[in-house]
C-alpha cells in the first residue's frame, strides 16, 4: 500500500493507539480504507509486525506497518475491514460534538465543473470537508469548482492542491455526517440495477428514430431531491437516451438538466443491461434547442 496522504490535505479522524509487544503509541487516523489506514504519529515506530490498531470504539485491528515517513505511517490490516461499519462504531462511541467522518478511499465516477468546463472523472477519496480526484483539467489552487457525486447535492468548493492529473478540493460547507454516513453505506451496498430489455432501433441505441442525434456529453438528472451524473448518448425532440449507474425504475419521473438549454421533465420508458435509459420528454424540445445541444448552433 502506498501512502494514503494527499498533498496539502490534513483531515484528522480520531485518536487511536498502535500497540505492539513492547510499545503503545498514541496516533491519529488521517485516512481509512478496507485494507489499511494512514496514521499520524509523533513517536517513531520501532516494531513493524504483530501490531494492533486500537480505535476509540474499542475495536482492535491486527496488522503491520507498510511504510513510514516523518510523522506518518501506513498500517496494513491483516484482513480487509468493513470501513463503513468501523466508522459507524467510532461515531457511536464519541460525543455528538466530536463526531466526524475521516477521509475515506472512494473510487466513483464524479462530474467536475469549473466555469464552462465539464469533466467526468474518478474520485480518489471523500470526507465531510473535501475530496481528492483525478482530472485532465488544468486546475489551479484557488479555482472555484463544483463536484457532483451520484445521489448527493452538488458540492461547491475551492481547489486546495493540484499535482499532475490529480487535485484536492475543500468544500465550502461540510457534508453533515448524518447525511454522509447513510450515503456511504448505500454506495457500499448498492447492487447493479439493470433490467434486460429487447433492443429496438439501431443496434447501439435505444431510440428507434434513425435520425436521432448521437452524443457523448455530460449532463445531470434529478429524481426527487437526489442528483445523478449521466452521459447523454442520443436525443430527439421527444426522447433522450443516457447512461448512468443510477437505479431508475421504468416510469420514474425525472428532471433532466441538458447542456446549453437548461432542463425539463421526462419519464423513464425503457432501460437495458448497459446502464442505459430511454426517457420521454413531457414537452418536446424545439429544433433550435437540439441544435444548441449538438453544437450545430
Amino acid at each position: 500500500m502506498q501512502p494514503l496522504a494527499e498533498p496539502g490535505e490534513h483531515t484528522a479522524f480520531d485518536s487511536a493507539f498502535l500497540v505492539g509487544e513492547t510499545s503503545r503509541l498514541p496516533c491519529t487516523l488521517r485516512k481509512l480504507s478496507s485494507v489499511g489506514a494512514m496514521l499520524a504519529l509523533e513517536d517513531e515506530v520501532v516494531e513493524s509486525e504483530g501490531l494492533h490498531l486500537e480505535l476509540a470504539n474499542g475495536q482492535s485491528l491486527a496488522g503491520r506497518i507498510g511504510w513510514t515517513e516523518q510523522g506518518s505511517a501506513g498500517f496494513l490490516f491483516a484482513e480487509p475491514i468493513d470501513v463503513i461499519s468501523t466508522i459507524a462504531r467510532n461515531l457511536a462511541a464519541l460525543p455528538a460534538e466530536r463526531r466526524s467522518v475521516p477521509r475515506v478511499e472512494l473510487h466513483q465516477t464524479i462530474c467536475v465543473r469549473r466555469g464552462n468546463q465539464v469533466e467526468f472523472t474518478r474520485a480518489r477519496n471523500l470526507s465531510q470537508g473535501g475530496c481528492g480526484f483525478e482530472t485532465d483539467i488544468a486546475l489551479q489552487v484557488g479555482d472555484s469548482v463544483q463536484i457532483n457525486f451520484d445521489g448527493l447535492r452538488p458540492l461547491d468548493g475551492v481547489v486546495k492542491w493540484s499535482q499532475g492529473n490529480a487535485a484536492g478540493v475543500a468544500f465550502d460547507e461540510d457534508i453533515p455526517w448524518q447525511l454522509l454516513m447513510p450515503w456511504l453505506r448505500q454506495v457500499q451496498q448498492a447492487p447493479s440495477h439493470h433490467t434486460r430489455m429487447a433492443m429496438i432501433g439501431e443496434p447501439n441505441g435505444l431510440i428507434p428514430d434513425k435520425q436521432a442525434i448521437r452524443l457523448d456529453a455530460p449532463a445531470r438528472v434529478r429524481e426527487g431531491v437526489r442528483w445523478w451524473n449521466v452521459k447523454l448518448r442520443a436525443i430527439t425532440p421527444q426522447m433522450v437516451e443516457f447512461e448512468t449507474s443510477a437505479p431508475f425504475a421504468t416510469g420514474a419521473q425525472l428532471w433532466i438538466s441538458l447542456p446549453h438549454i437548461g432542463g425539463g421533465p421526462a419519464s423513464v420508458i425503457e432501460s437495458d443491461d448497459r446502464n442505459r435509459y430511454l426517457c420521454e420528454f413531457r414537452l418536446p424540445l424545439k429544433p433550435r434547442d437540439l441544435g444548441r445541444i449538438s453544437g450545430a448552433n
